[in-house]
């Protein structure tokens, strides 16, 4: 193998330290250079100054956890003194036997990038990255928000209540104001129903009653108090979590009003989108069969001698393909589009699964050309999308 850089460094990381491995190239012969550092930002930056002490501008490491990040981002901060900093993939980087030591990894990481055999991972700006992370926090506190729904409505079934029997939706404006009555007063009259009621509802007064006719005691009436508070502060959360995003999401006003000018796409699923492919696919990614491979809504090319062995979809993204899944369910529910013809004219071929997925990558297809082209959708660019 050819030796392409003059100077490389390797760093395996971990969460109390690094191994670094500087690896020089003169007259043919190569020199390792070799320090552990601490991931206290005081012995990062020593770690950043041991770097342009030695003339090593080009760093790679693991994509390990989270632990990676503050790596990065201290000799982020120094990046104008350096060309390349590459965050690869750990699966191919450690796919040679026999480097059981931290050392060992470190040279190892080290040696590939002299040859030119890491490949960079997706790492998007710093804006982008925070971004990601509220993000992934908002789905976070989605999750707990449906948990405390759950169980609310388990202690409800646990005590004989059939309000989710008589609505439709327990957590309504009706069925909150009569999950806060009987918080406060352990029983329920017709009245109290009567009072609680707002809007149009198919069950009468009585037959919610008729669901409701049962007394609990005191202590079952704070335990439902506590519940509903807790979700009166998830969905506080929820809503502060949405407005740091916008807030952070500011730079980007132009690529969320494309991503929601899309079938299928609000501002939250927006917000979520672009947290995860950047605000710029196109230079990152380079083609949208590259974004839509790393998203994982494309089959496995598993062929050999003619045969093929599996079409199975990729893992990909974990927390972007979920997004476009539902994303694609909302567009092809809406009569008039591409995605909705295209749907219901091949998912009884391809089956549900495979169709909606199908239309995800459609859809991820068409982020990718909006973006690039920086335009708004228009039914001529998505069906010229939907014939690829």
């Amino acid at each position: 193998m050819n030796i392409i850089l003059p100077c490389a460094c390797g760093v395996d990381v971990h969460e109390g330290m690094i191994e670094a491995c500087i690896l020089s190239v003169t007259n043919d012969s190569v020199t390792a250079i070799r320090k552990q550092f601490s991931t206290f930002p005081e012995q990062l930056s020593q770690f950043v100054n041991w770097l342009y002490e030695n003339d090593c501008y080009h760093i790679a490491m693991e994509s390990t956890g989270v632990y990676w990040r503050p790596v990065y981002e201290a000799i982020e901060r120094n990046s104008p003194y350096y060309e390349n900093i590459i965050v690869g993939n750990a699966h191919h980087m450690k796919n040679v036997p026999g480097r059981k030591s931290d050392i060992k990894d470190a040279e190892w990481i080290a040696t590939l990038v002299l040859h030119g055999l890491v490949q960079k991972s997706f790492v998007p700006n710093q804006t982008i990255r925070l971004l990601r992370e509220s993000a992934r926090t908002y789905k976070k506190f989605v999750g707990e928000n449906n948990r405390y729904k759950n169980r609310i409505d388990k202690f409800l079934q646990t005590h004989g209540f059939k309000l989710s029997n008589v609505l439709s939706d327990i957590f309504c404006v009706t069925g909150r104001n009569i999950l806060k009555q009987l918080a406060q007063r352990g029983s329920l009259t017709l009245d109290d129903i009567a009072s609680c009621m707002c809007g149009n509802l198919k069950s009468t007064a009585e037959e919610i009653y008729s669901a409701m006719n049962i007394t609990i005691i005191p202590l079952e009436c704070q335990l439902l108090k506590m519940l509903i508070d807790r979700l009166t502060q998830s969905e506080k959360d929820l809503k502060s979590i949405i407005d740091l995003m916008i807030e952070i999401s500011e730079p980007y006003k132009r690529q969320l009003e494309i991503l929601d000018s899309i079938p299928g796409i609000d501002k939250v699923s927006a917000l979520l989108i672009l947290a995860e492919i950047g605000n710029e696919p196109f230079k990152d990614f380079g083609t949208a069969e590259r974004l839509c491979s790393w998203a994982g809504v494309v089959p496995r090319n598993d062929e050999s001698a003619g045969k093929i062995y599996s079409k199975k979809i990729l893992a990909g993204n974990q927390h972007l393909k979920p997004v476009l899944i539902q994303v694609a369910w909302v567009a092809v529910k809406q009569r008039n589009t591409p995605f909705h013809h295209w749907f219901w004219s091949h998912q009884k071929r391809l089956g549900q699964k495979k169709a909606i997925t199908a239309v995800s990558r459609k859809i991820l297809k068409l982020i990718f050309k909006l973006l690039s082209d920086n335009i708004t959708y228009d039914n001529t660019v998505a069906m010229s999308n939907i014939k690829d």
